[in-house]
């Protein structure tokens, strides 16, 4: 399996009920919805989940609430397709910096620095997913589903011979704990280089996995 297809595998991260699926809407539904829901995201960044109204997201957006209503059912419709449009652009920002990686190692690299990277580019959609997760009760089924994917990319390298033998889930909780703690540090210090963060944070995790002697 390819590097980018593991990597996909390890990004879809969406609420149980969101879907995709264009259902037939023009191109002018389509961008619509699109700007609604970039205005969801600025306003979720800017106030917060608790004062995030769908008044507020039209003025920011500047159209008409019932414009909204037209588009989403309810705030949480609205809120589940921004998880949704947040993690599939996430998806699509790390699959390009996988590239062919081959080897379990390479995909670990990968995820870890475009992860990095996706949250200095695009600090409003994580910081606008968290809330979204935390105040909508998803955040614990999210992350248990990170660390049983995390668990399998990393099985796969031990079986293929690549990583060393520790406790797979001990190693995801401890790599998800590093990536959630990505977006907070780089918000606390904005002077910190992405670049120098997301190389040093996936070598700590290289040697941490490598097998002794390689």
């Amino acid at each position: 399996m390819r590097g980018a297809d593991r990597v996909r595998k390890l990004l879809i991260v969406r609420p149980t009920n969101s879907s995709n699926a264009q259902d037939g809407r023009s191109f002018i539904e389509t961008a619509r919805r699109g700007q609604i829901v970039e205005a969801a995201i600025e306003t979720l960044a800017e106030v917060g989940y608790a004062k995030t109204s769908l008044t507020r997201i039209a003025a920011r957006a500047g159209i008409s609430q019932g414009l909204i209503s037209y588009h989403f059912s309810s705030k949480q419709d609205l809120m589940e397709q921004v998880v949704t449009e947040v993690n599939a652009d996430m998806e699509r920002f790390v699959e390009a910096r996988a590239g062919d990686a081959d080897d379990h190692a390479g995909t670990v690299k990968a995820l870890i620095e475009g992860f990095v990277r996706y949250c200095a580019d695009r600090p409003a959609g994580i910081l606008a997913v968290g809330q979204i997760e935390n105040a909508e009760g998803w955040a614990a089924e999210a992350r248990e589903r990170s660390i049983a994917d995390f668990e399998q990319l990393l099985r796969g390298g031990q079986e293929a011979g690549e990583f060393r033998s520790f406790p797979t889930r001990l190693m995801a909780v401890t790599l998800l704990a590093a990536l959630e703690a990505v977006p907070g540090e780089l918000r606390a210090k904005p002077e910190t280089d992405p670049g120098v963060y997301a190389a040093e944070l996936a070598m700590t995790f290289e040697l941490a996995v490598h097998r002794t002697g390689r």
